[in-house]
């Protein structure tokens, strides 16, 4: 009977070290099954992050944006300087290609020594070779300040461009020689020389009056309409003076016409301040 009890004691004591270790295996299986819980918790967050990587991409306009603004900025600048002309005195529908002669100014400047050098163009060309004045190529020999010797060449670069001139010249004057350009500038200086130069308010003064202020104001301001009439009336009819005179006629023309008016206002100044 002891022994008996004995062996069942050890039984009993063997099921009892089995179920111990059991049970932590048990324990221990379940936290390991919990660990991939806490991976399954953290999914979501993932899945989260990756929901809003599309949320993110605006941040793609930050490195395009800037580089399209510069290029849209840069557009209206580059525009013009493809309009620029050459030189910065030709207009932007001039062609490079056209045949443009050089030639030096019959006056001198300022200096007495050096002398001034003009384009003169095909179409100024044509205006010579054209009535009144019907250059012949000895007139263009000598218009263009080129040597006789180089006659047939000056010729031959004409007949390229279209241009035949005229056997025979029919008018000659002391402007058939003068450029274009050259009286331009020549019609220019004697308008500033007028303007700087001549004392209108001492002129004035010495207009004599009569004792009728307000009539001599009515004539002096019928005079300045008269001559403005004038010269709108003889616009139209200086077509062939200003070809004949290569422009110059009509400039100082109308120069002469500034210095009356100059004059005139100032002479309705002194009446309106007496009156």
């Amino acid at each position: 009977m002891f022994l008996s009890l004995q062996m069942r004691r050890r039984k009993n004591v063997k099921r009892r070290r089995v179920e111990v270790p059991t049970t932590t295996n048990v324990e221990k299986g379940s936290e390991r099954a919990q660990e991939p819980q806490a991976q399954v918790q953290s999914s979501p967050n993932l899945g989260k992050g990756i929901e809003q990587e599309p949320v993110q991409e605006p941040q793609a306009q930050v490195q395009s944006s800037p580089n399209l603004r510069k290029g849209i900025e840069q557009e209206p600048v580059q525009e013009p300087q493809a309009q620029s002309c050459i030189g910065g005195d030709r207009p932007v529908n001039f062609l490079p290609t056209e045949k443009v002669f050089m030639v030096e100014s019959l006056l001198k400047s300022s200096n007495f020594r050096e002398k001034r050098r003009y384009r003169v163009s095909l179409d100024e060309i044509q205006r010579r070779i054209g009535p009144p004045e019907f250059l012949s190529l000895n007139g263009l020999v000598s218009y263009l300040r080129t040597a006789k010797s180089n006659k047939d060449s000056l010729k031959g670069e004409l007949e390229a461009a279209g241009i035949i001139p005229p056997p025979v010249t029919r008018l000659t004057s002391m402007c058939s020689k003068l450029t274009e350009d050259e009286a331009d500038d020549l019609a220019v200086d004697l308008g500033k020389l007028a303007s700087r130069h001549i004392d209108f308010q001492s002129a004035a003064e010495t207009q004599q009056s009569s004792q009728d202020k307000a009539t001599d104001l009515l004539k002096a301001k019928s005079v300045q309409e008269f001559l403005g009439q004038t010269k709108n009336v003889l616009a139209p009819f200086m077509s062939r003076y200003n070809t004949v005179t290569h422009g110059l006629g009509p400039k100082t023309f109308e120069v002469s016409v500034q210095i009356l008016e100059a004059y005139l206002r100032q002479v309705i100044r002194q009446l309106t301040e007496e009156s």
